[in-house]
């Protein structure tokens, strides 16, 4: 992210995502009626440090702080709230707050062991976050069957050369891998 936004001549410390904090644990029942409950809360990612690893130690820590707070729990109690409100008032407000940040990153954990759709093994799966008001861009990094797909969705108009992200990314993470081994 830091170096496709330097490529933009925007040279910043840090972004702001939405990101999705889910209010129960995953391996408790699931409950007859099914619904999400989870909340959106704001995640400051760093841009700089001096490895991968610093960044995301730090990125881990900001989220766990997060995660062992009140603010989930708020954060829910106010969505519920506005979407409760007549629509153009929700729509306004859930914009105000969503371009707060660029979009949505989210870890979503799949299925641990092969699927398969009419008979045939599925080889891949792919999560997708959506935008709300005018945000740029949305990540999604899904789990499955041992393995980690990380998904974008972006805004032509905001983002007009996704591919360059993306290739930015893979390359991060091709360099977090070699550092590994």
């Amino acid at each position: 992210m830091k170096r496709y936004l330097v490529g933009r001549g925007d040279d910043i410390d840090e972004v702001v995502w939405m990101v999705p904090v889910n209010l129960k644990p995953f391996d408790e029942e699931l409950p007859e009626d099914l619904g999400n409950y989870f909340a959106l809360v704001m995640l400051d990612m760093p841009l700089n440090g001096a490895t991968p690893a610093e960044r995301i130690a730090e990125l881990r820590s900001r989220m766990l702080r997060i995660k062992n707070s009140d603010e989930p729990v708020l954060t829910f109690g106010l969505q519920r709230a506005i979407s409760m409100s007549p629509s153009r008032m929700a729509t306004a407000v859930t914009n105000f707050f969503a371009n707060k940040a660029v979009g949505v990153l989210t870890n979503v954990p799949g299925p641990r062991s092969e699927l398969s759709f009419a008979g045939v093994p599925v080889r891949q799966v792919i999560g997708f976050a959506p935008c709300s008001g005018d945000q740029p861009v949305t990540a999604t990094i899904f789990t499955y069957n041992g393995s980690v797909t990380v998904g974008f969705a972006s805004d032509a108009g905001l983002v007009p050369d996704p591919q360059t992200l993306v290739a930015l990314v893979v390359d991060e993470v091709e360099q977090m891998v070699a550092g590994l081994t």
